[in-house]
């Protein structure tokens, strides 16, 4: 996706987000237990606002302190705060560098990408909050998938030392021509930075297996809601071994 459209796409999701709140704030949300409409309208005005900083004020190591949401007015304080994010991420080159938590980009781009995932998946959560979800472009799905998979999921620690299990897996979406094959791995060390000891975590890598064991197939959209969690594995066509279709989930589960 270029990157007027992940400023289209926040804006439109943002949007439906707040149309959603505004059917109820106190109900609860299945996909993020013990949350009402108001606890995600105000985490995600908080990324909102967080990430706006970041790029306005150009950080270029560590982050700014906490936002805090108000305890009145939710819905206006979420709007402005999308506002102003789509107006910093507007007026500021994707090409410059701003910090982020992920060392391979360190740049507005990076941001533009990020809140755009961000925003649809919890729009979604505020959408099954009042049982009227509303589908996802496969445009926006199929680039968050590649970023789930790309940036959350992927790869093992420098210090560690990696086991291949040799069990692939495809990635296939029925409403786009990309795809994704990835290998299940295990990595096990001491990180040198906080000391904590790994035994057989288990990760995913990116392969070239021509042929892989387990393929999965679904619309973009199934299959992005099911990585974080929004959906079941109901909807998805699965040929070799379907318990690996659960360990990418619990791997996914533990980076997002």
């Amino acid at each position: 996706m270029d990157f007027a459209r992940y400023l289209a796409a926040i804006r439109a999701d943002g949007e439906r987000l707040a149309a959603a709140a505004e059917l109820g704030l106190d109900a609860a949300v299945p996909s993020c237990p013990g949350w009402t409409v108001a606890d995600l309208v105000a985490h995600t005005g908080v990324v909102h606002r967080h990430k706006e900083q970041i790029v306005r004020e150009g950080w270029q190591d560590g982050e700014p302190g906490p936002v805090a949401a108000p305890s009145d007015d939710l819905l206006a304080w979420y709007r402005q705060g999308l506002r102003e994010l789509l107006d910093t991420l507007d007026a500021h080159d994707p090409s410059e560098r701003v910090a982020s938590w992920y060392p391979d980009d360190q740049s507005v781009g990076f941001w533009y990408r990020r809140m755009a995932a961000e925003t649809v998946v919890h729009r979604i959560d505020a959408e099954l909050a009042h049982g009227a979800v509303t589908p996802v472009a496969a445009e926006l799905a199929i680039d968050a998938i590649d970023e789930v998979l790309t940036v959350f999921m992927a790869g093992y620690p420098d210090w560690s030392r990696v086991a291949h299990s040799g069990n692939t897996m495809r990635i296939e979406t029925l409403d786009g021509d990309e795809s994704w094959t990835v290998e299940f791995v295990t990595f096990e060390g001491t990180s040198p930075v906080t000391g904590t000891t790994y035994a057989k975590e288990p990760s995913i890598v990116f392969s070239d297996d021509p042929v892989p064991s387990t393929r999965v197939t679904g619309t973009a959209e199934d299959v992005l809601l099911y990585l974080w969690g929004r959906r079941s594995g109901d909807g998805l066509q699965i040929t070799g071994d379907r318990g690996l279709l659960g360990d990418l989930r619990r791997i996914a589960a533990d980076v997002t």
